[in-house]
């Protein structure tokens, strides 16, 4: 019966991770909008979101800390440095709650201490003797007002912790010669806090930021989106390239790909020759892809090319019955009978689709009720083509079919031209299987894009147990444009079209040369 064919599902991990990286690939490209409308939507919410949150204002207010000792360079260096590390400990002072209180009876704000702090953020830049307060608030007046007001109620808190709570002038002479020691001594000074840079009131928020929240919610989305789309890439088994379909066929080969067609949605069938080269110029791909299913099927074996065989597919739907069709046509064609079987009995498409008698055929020759020779039908639209339809639809499809009586019905015709059988699917039911044991084969349909690895594995596997034959396969469906064709390897329908263009412009040129000429002679007075 042939070499067996190993059904290759599964690889190696750096296979299955290439292959997936190729599936994720395959599907951005292929659902790119989904990651357009994502950004689109993300970027909404994020400005949504920026809507609904209230606006908050931040305004800052800036005091330093300095000494009165500048009498001399070395003095002054010594007091600066004191000034910063004093600084640094006011720091925590302007964060006290004491600090707070005598801000909010300045201000006289219906606030809590604690509310107070947790609108105010003290900072000391670096290597400076500045302290600087920022006081965030929904309303920019008060933020202006409470920075004020919290410089101010820090500057009095620092006076009364570097005066040790007295802030009185000196009443003797001796309290007042005491007062000269400490401010002679650099370590014992005074210092001072007082009031730098007065706070503005802010005229544009710090929060919400619309941009930023636009962006990460572009991003976020964006991201989702990914995630969804590698999982859609992860968990999609169907056949999306040609070398996918390579493998799991393995060593069977590849008879074609039919591309997809506004015309075989339509009528199912392609042009017959009789209409001229203007219908075959619209569907010159479909045409084309079916003379090289019937030259590769030649060249299988030149000396005996297969003369009777099931086309059949995994599910229905994959569109066996219409490569039947017009495989069948496109053999007619090279001169010799064509025989076309409808052995689908279950639903029976080839008489109707054609036109013809579906009432009689091949139920009735099985069980007598008629010849053969009087229920097959010429297509006379279609020179060399011959069909037999289902007949009466049976109880017992199987049984009619794996009967002798439809084998010898098979082998009669194909003393006079080729048989195709349209067979059911191969997985909902054995009838295919079973068929093509008897006979010289089996052509599977895969429809790109839609039969999965495991659906095509299982269809190759119910074959080889029963021993059946495998011609090759058919894939069926294949995007001729975007994205997609290219992974299908599908390039060739551009070659007529490109000829079709280059004559079209050669016979502009011979009818502008013609024209040409004409006027030429019409001006010399001819």
């Amino acid at each position: 019966m042939g070499e067996k064919n190993p059904v290759l599902i599964d690889g190696t991990a750096s296979e299955k991770s290439s292959g997936l990286v190729q599936a994720f690939v395959r599907t951005v490209r292929r659902r790119w909008y989904f990651l357009v409308i994502g950004v689109v939507v993300g970027a909404l919410v994020g400005v949504g979101v920026s809507v609904l949150q209230p606006r908050v204002y931040a305004a800052d207010a800036t005091g330093i800390v300095t000494t009165d000792n500048n009498n001399s360079i070395g003095l002054a260096s010594t007091t600066d440095t004191l000034a910063k590390s004093k600084a640094t400990q006011y720091k925590s002072l302007a964060a006290s709650r004491g600090v707070a209180e005598d801000a909010i009876r300045s201000t006289g704000f219906d606030l809590t201490p604690q509310q107070a702090l947790g609108m105010v953020s003290v900072a000391v830049p670096l290597d400076t003797a500045q302290i600087q307060v920022t006081v965030r608030s929904q309303d920019p007046d008060s933020a202006r007002e409470l920075a004020d007001a919290w410089i101010k109620s820090l500057s009095t808190n620092v006076e009364r912790v570097e005066t040790g709570g007295n802030t009185a002038a000196p009443k003797d002479s001796s309290d007042s010669e005491e007062s000269e020691e400490s401010q002679a001594d650099p370590a014992n000074s005074v210092l001072k806090f007082i009031e730098y840079v007065q706070a503005e009131t802010p005229t544009s928020p710090i929060s919400p930021n619309v941009k930023l929240n636009a962006a990460l919610g572009a991003l976020v989305l964006l991201v989702v989106v990914l995630l969804l789309l590698l999982l859609q890439a992860f968990r999609d088994r169907s056949i999306r390239s040609v070398e996918i379909l390579r493998e799991v066929m393995g060593n069977s080969p590849l008879l074609g790909t039919v591309p997809l067609s506004d015309s075989l949605s339509e009528s199912r069938l392609i042009p017959p020759e009789s209409l001229g080269a203007q219908a075959h110029r619209r569907d010159f791909g479909v045409v084309e892809s079916f003379k090289e299913i019937r030259t590769n099927l030649q060249f299988m074996n030149p000396d005996r090319p297969p003369r009777r065989f099931v086309v059949t597919s995994c599910l229905p739907e994959d569109g066996k019955s219409t490569v039947a069709d017009n495989l069948a046509i496109a053999l007619a064609q090279g001169g010799d009978p064509v025989y076309l079987v409808d052995a689908d009995l279950r639903r029976p498409t080839v008489a109707k689709r054609f036109g013809l008698i579906t009432d009689v055929g091949l139920t009735d020759v099985i069980i007598g009720r008629a010849d053969m020779d009087d229920v097959i039908q010429e297509v006379h639209t279609y020179p060399n083509l011959f069909v037999l339809a289902a007949g009466h639809t049976p109880p017992n499809p199987s049984e009619i079919l794996a009967s002798e009586r439809f084998s010898t019905m098979i082998d009669r015709l194909a003393e006079k031209g080729t048989v195709i059988m349209d067979a059911p699917p191969l997985l909902p039911v054995s009838d295919s299987a079973i068929i093509a044991t008897k006979f010289d084969g089996a052509l599977v349909v895969v429809e790109a894009g839609g039969t999965t690895r495991d659906q095509l594995g299982k269809s190759l596997q119910n074959l080889e147990q029963i021993n059946a034959q495998l011609l090759g396969t058919v894939l069926n469906k294949v995007p001729t444009r975007g994205s997609e064709a290219g992974y299908y390897s599908y390039y060739g329908k551009n070659y007529y079209y490109e000829a079709e263009k280059e004559s079209t412009r050669s016979g502009r040129r011979s009818r502008k040369k013609g024209l040409d000429r004409k006027t030429g002679k019409a001006k010399s007075g001819v």
